[in-house]
């Protein structure tokens, strides 16, 4: 087989590989998105560390927004809450014993693109006033919810939308490093053999050709000229050798006659 073609199917096999290496790395961003998730229950106490200047929080529960998905469709670009949705979320407290509510109620949404069944109700911790001109951080300390008995998650909100674009990116590169390692694969099986044939055929045509002129330009031992045993040419004696004088005697013999020169005025 072709060196080059070779080479290059190897070069797609390692391209296939990477693309491979990005798709474990897509998933294994997913799967820790988990680690981004604060807190899950009802009326319960939750730990907060680090959210006082900096970060945000993403407060979910279970449901359906207005448009009866629990995401944002492309269309959209926002969504809100439904009416029994958003009394019940303004009515959420959280508070650490200062007698001040971190939670920021947001009926209102345009960052929810997951349909997973659960909707943004709301942000605690937003010293970045990014839901909101409140900015209200949350010093370190524990928390206390009270929800109404309203099962609801809470999750780093830097985390989660790094995890997820990280986890997406990671996943279109190695589809694309796929195909494209696969596309490579294939040209180089092909060059591998194509190559391979045409190197062959050339092969055997220019010794077919070296043979052809070989033959063509040299004769064989049965055809050259043997000049070690070719006989001598016989060379007439000197005796046997016409002069002038016996030329005029068989012209005699034979009747013929020379005129003699004209006679000189």
């Amino acid at each position: 087989m072709n060196k080059i073609g070779l080479g290059i199917a190897v070069v797609g096999i390692v391209i296939c590989l990477i693309g491979a290496g990005l798709f474990v790395a897509g998933g294994e961003r997913f799967g820790s998105l988990e680690e981004s998730q604060q807190y899950e229950g009802r009326d319960g106490e939750m730990k907060l560390e680090g959210y006082a200047e900096g970060g945000w929080l993403i407060v979910t529960m279970e449901g359906e927004y207005a448009s009866g998905r629990s995401a944002i469709s492309e269309e959209e670009g926002t969504v809100n809450l439904s009416n029994e949705d958003c009394d019940l979320v303004k009515k959420f407290n959280l508070t650490n014993g200062d007698g001040k509510n971190y939670f920021i109620p947001t009926c209102e949404n345009s960052d929810d693109t997951t349909e997973d069944g659960w909707i943004h109700v709301g942000v605690i911790c937003d010293s970045e006033r990014k839901y909101g001109d409140e900015g209200i951080g949350c010093p370190d300390g524990t928390y206390t919810w009270d929800t109404n008995g309203t099962l609801i998650n809470v999750w780093d909100g830097e985390q989660l939308i790094e995890g997820i674009m990280g986890g997406l990116a990671a996943l279109g590169s190695g589809f694309f490093a796929c195909c494209c390692g696969v596309v490579v694969l294939i040209i180089g099986i092909i060059l591998a053999f194509a190559l391979q044939e045409e190197d062959t055929s050339q092969y055997y045509q220019g010794n077919n050709q070296t043979s052809s002129s070989t033959n063509s330009g040299a004769k064989g031992w049965d055809e050259q000229t043997d000049y070690i045993h070719k006989e001598k040419e016989e060379v007439p004696e000197k005796s046997e050798i016409a002069t002038p004088e016996d030329k005029k005697e068989e012209k005699k013999r034979s009747g013929e006659y020379e005129l003699p020169p004209p006679p000189e005025l």
